[in-house]
């Protein structure tokens, strides 16, 4: 069995290649203990006890994990997909970046390494990566997700698309000829829901020692601005707040097809993910007048899943990230 997990902003997602998805919020994995998740994932996908993938255990008709493809944070601290037991500092410069820090991805990181279950970890975007030259202006541009969600699109035709992921907060990844070759993360363009770029209020903030820079982040997105939820606001607050989404996810999408013409792709495939995708697809298809296509909320798992079934099979190369030599040895 092959296994992709999705770190997502308020929920991790695990998918198996045949499309089975399991769900836990992050919040909530930030209180289990590794042993308590692995045990979870165990039970939804039937894997077999034991150590080396379970297939120990004899259990029947029970399943082993011959390999499963992480996200974890940022995964700015390495540039091509790893062993899980070959990442310093679980893959990350440091633990300290942009948004909420709820423990729930390290609880899921220790579980998969605690199992022993075979597990490779798979990088962001970021300026030392093979992307655009131009585009590494940006320290970082996208979590390891998003490459699963890449990925997953990629496997089903298209070599270039855009996607972006409009959610709490919202990350564009371009992708022209099977390669990615850049991102825009959420701190530097388009506000989510919850999180946003700073803009010169909040400059102004984090100079007057109001609130630090992370702070103004988590706060800066079009409901969080207002001091609003989506379970707290009103339907004509969140038609609204659905309304900014889509206009902000148009023009990134807009900014990103820039680049990928500068490619030779004229007109790419161009998606929409995140839990508002399929709410808010209809009014950027408006926008951009063409065609925006909304992807499942697990497509990212499942993709990180395909990522471990063909880097199991010897690929070398995912969507232009090398694989680590001392994966297929």
């Amino acid at each position: 069995m092959f296994l992709g997990v999705d770190h997502g902003t308020r929920a991790i997602r695990f998918a198996n290649t045949d499309g089975k998805c399991f769900v836990i919020p992050r919040a909530e994995a930030g209180r289990l203990a590794p042993s308590q998740i692995a045990d979870r994932i165990r039970e939804a996908f039937d894997i077999a006890p034991g150590s080396g993938g379970g297939g120990d255990g004899g259990a029947g008709s029970a399943e082993k994990v011959d390999l499963l493809a992480l996200c974890y944070s940022m995964g700015d601290g390495i540039t091509e997909i790893v062993k899980i037991e070959d990442a310093e500092n679980r893959g990350v410069i440091s633990q300290d970046g942009a948004g909420l820090h709820v423990g729930g991805g390290t609880n899921v990181f220790d579980a998969v390494r605690e199992a022993k279950w075979p597990a490779i970890l798979l990088p962001g975007i970021h300026d030392r990566s093979k992307i655009d030259p131009r585009m590494k202006v940006f320290s970082h541009g996208a979590s390891p997700e998003k490459v699963g969600l890449a990925y997953k699109v990629r496997k089903d035709g298209p070599e270039d698309f855009i996607i972006s992921d409009a959610s709490s907060n919202v990350v564009t990844i371009g992708v022209a000829d099977g390669r990615i070759v850049g991102a825009i993360d959420a701190p530097i363009f388009a506000p989510g829901l919850l999180h946003g770029p700073l803009d010169v209020a909040a400059i102004r903030k984090v100079d007057a020692g109001e609130m630090t820079a992370n702070e103004a982040f988590t706060r800066g997105g079009i409901l969080r601005k207002r001091g609003l939820t989506l379970k707290g606001c009103t339907d004509e607050e969140k038609e609204a707040a659905f309304e900014a989404l889509a206009l902000y996810a148009a023009m990134e999408i807009a900014a990103m097809a820039v680049l990928l013409r500068d490619h030779g792709e004229a007109k790419p495939a161009l998606y929409l993910a995140g839990d508002p995708a399929s709410r808010i697809a209809g009014r950027v298809s408006k926008l951009l007048g063409r065609e925006v296509l909304a992807l499942a909320s697990c497509d990212a798992a499942l993709g990180c899943a395909l990522i471990a079934e063909d880097v199991y099979g010897g690929a070398r190369e995912v969507l232009g990230i090398g694989v680590d030599g001392r994966v297929l040895g």
